[in-house]
């Protein structure tokens, strides 16, 4: 059509204001028809157009945020005139939108999932036009989003024609979106608004690592062994895309533990680290000085300490920096819960209060906590699970291997491509995870190093009668508990795991293995040396009848 003056008016419907187009009478144009809409000499706007039977014929209608976009006022005169896309030049390839809840005050914590979202924009707006600037009104899950078109990219010429992508990306101002054009959904900035899925971002990722970072000059010479496994287990999640560790269903470490004798490196471990990251500069506290003589201020500096990491991930959710707080001389605040008979429970309450932080209901993912210590088996065991302190790693010395690896890098070619298969969870198996309870490997280990040897038949009939009674536990149903002694020469096996424990840690500790044995259908429990443990001397009646009698009530206890 020729170009024609008409009036701007109010868009006479809320549904019709949600397609996002401008609204006209039947008798001027025809659904699905694209304008040109000129409000000064200067300004000219791209609408595509829907006929509506209630709008008055000379009068073209706009939304609000339409309105916003192109200056327009009610009753104000426009030039209307056709608009016809060149579909060789101007069909949308990828689309960048910037989407924000449309009442700002609006606080929804529910995360939104941005390749449906882009599902359902192709659906609602599929063969429309869209301009860069422009300000549009999205429903999706019973919300209303207000958008705005941050970016446009021609499609590649090839894939009209049907041949393989040339590569070429070119800007365009004004496209027309059609069924294989992208859209990716990008957070306004200041929005609390919570995106997932692969579509959540197109902006060039920023790495995690320091690019200035050099392995030689970290001066932590002796431990790379042990910086390796950390980065491996700790960090190697962080370095991929989002969307690939989305995918992959991979979860960031959030705790790491280093322990070890006085001197052997862990601090210095933990400070280069934080060097080591793309991250703020990381808070470092020692364990007493979170204490407090006033009831509630001991848990106040722990989440004293957590608030910037809060804040940021409410602020900018999966775009949040990476936040580092380290714990010198952790088992000062973290002592095993209840282990201090007659104390006012101030640690308890701390170590809840961690707990709630690192892998609350309101978890973040946006933190890595580095706790050090000499005196592990302090610790409250809650916080070692998987999902809170769960890579430990001891401190020891080695030599320097000077053909380290001094930088970071990641195949994106490569890692698109990345699977994961059996034999890499049977590695995670047999190389880095741990049971939390059960059998002691190492000990075990350490006992049988050379295996069992069958000197004779004692030893052959201690073996088959022990099988017999594993199979009489396993299979019947009336002796759920079977006890059995085992007598031989001293020296045999060393007791060391209860040093220096008091009668009643002696009680807890040996309950709490009872305790963990209960929680699975089959169980073996060794109580090695059983008389050092009962303090017992050959002279005169000395024992411990506080152990003694635990152990009477634990081995008689059916589980």
């Amino acid at each position: 059509m020729a170009a024609r003056t008409m009036h701007a008016a109010r868009c006479p419907t809320d549904e019709l204001s949600l397609t996002n187009c401008a609204v006209v009478s039947e008798k001027d144009l025809q659904s699905g028809q694209h304008v040109t809409v000129k409000t000064t000499p200067a300004h000219k706007f791209m609408f595509t157009v829907k006929s509506h039977h209630t709008v008055v014929p000379g009068t073209i209608a706009f939304s609000l945020p339409q309105r916003k976009w192109a200056g327009l006022s009610i009753g104000q005169e426009v030039e209307v005139a056709n608009y016809v896309f060149d579909k060789s030049r101007q069909c949308v390839g990828s689309m960048t939108v910037e989407i924000d809840f449309l009442q700002k005050k609006s606080t929804d914590s529910n995360p939104y999932d941005s390749d449906k979202m882009a599902t359902e924009f192709m659906q609602q707006f599929n063969n429309q036009g869209f301009s860069v600037g422009q300000q549009l009104v999205f429903s999706f899950c019973d919300k209303l989003f207000g958008l705005v078109i941050k970016d446009v990219e021609a499609m590649d010429p090839s894939i009209l024609k049907g041949e393989p992508s040339s590569g070429k990306k070119q800007k365009i101002e004004v496209g027309l979106l059609v069924g294989n054009s992208q859209v990716v959904f990008e957070k306004a900035e200041g929005s609390s608004l919570t995106l997932v899925g692969k579509a959540k971002t197109k902006e060039a990722r920023q790495t995690i690592i320091n690019p200035d970072w050099n392995f030689e000059r970290m001066g932590i010479g002796g431990l790379d062994k042990e910086f390796s496994d950390i980065f491996r287990r700790a960090f190697a999640s962080r370095v991929f895309p989002p969307d690939i560790v989305e995918q992959m269903g991979c979860k960031h470490v959030k705790g790491i533990l280093l322990f070890g004798p006085p001197g052997c490196g862990k601090t210095l471990m933990a400070r280069q680290i934080g060097k080591m990251l793309n991250a703020r500069e990381p808070k470092i506290v020692n364990g007493p000085e979170i204490l407090n003589k006033y009831v509630g201020e001991s848990e106040a500096n722990i989440r004293k300490l957590f608030a910037d990491a809060e804040e940021e991930q409410k602020r900018l959710g999966a775009n949040s920096g990476l936040h580092i707080i380290i714990f010198d001389e952790l088992d000062a605040i973290c002592k095993q819960r209840g282990s201090a008979a007659g104390s006012t429970g101030v640690h308890d309450t701390v170590v809840n209060q961690l707990l709630s932080k690192i892998d609350g209901v309101e978890q973040l993912n946006n933190i890595l906590v580095i706790g050090m210590t000499n005196r592990p088996d302090l610790i409250d065991d809650a916080l070692m699970r998987p999902g809170r302190f769960e890579v430990k790693m001891e401190i020891v010395k080695h030599l320097f291997n000077p053909s380290a690896s001094t930088t970071v890098e990641v195949d994106m070619e490569k890692a698109e491509k990345l699977q994961v298969h059996r034999a890499d969870f049977m590695g995670s198996l047999n190389n880095d995870i741990k049971p939390a309870f059960g059998t002691n490997q190492e000990d075990y280990c350490s006992y049988i190093m050379n295996g069992i040897i069958k000197w004779g038949d004692p030893v052959t009939r201690v073996l088959d009668d022990g099988e017999l009674l594993v199979q009489q536990t396993k299979n019947s149903d009336r002796t759920p508990l079977v006890a059995v002694l085992l007598e031989g020469p001293p020296h045999n096996l060393l007791p060391d795991k209860m040093i220096g424990h008091s009668e009643i840690s002696k009680c807890q500790a040996i309950k709490k293995v009872f305790d963990d044995a209960y929680k699975s259908q089959l169980s073996c429990v060794v109580v090695d040396d059983i008389e050092r443990l009962l303090d017992y001397v050959p002279i005169g009646p000395r024992f411990s009848n506080l152990v003694l009698q635990a152990l009477l009530v634990l081995l008689k206890k059916a589980p």
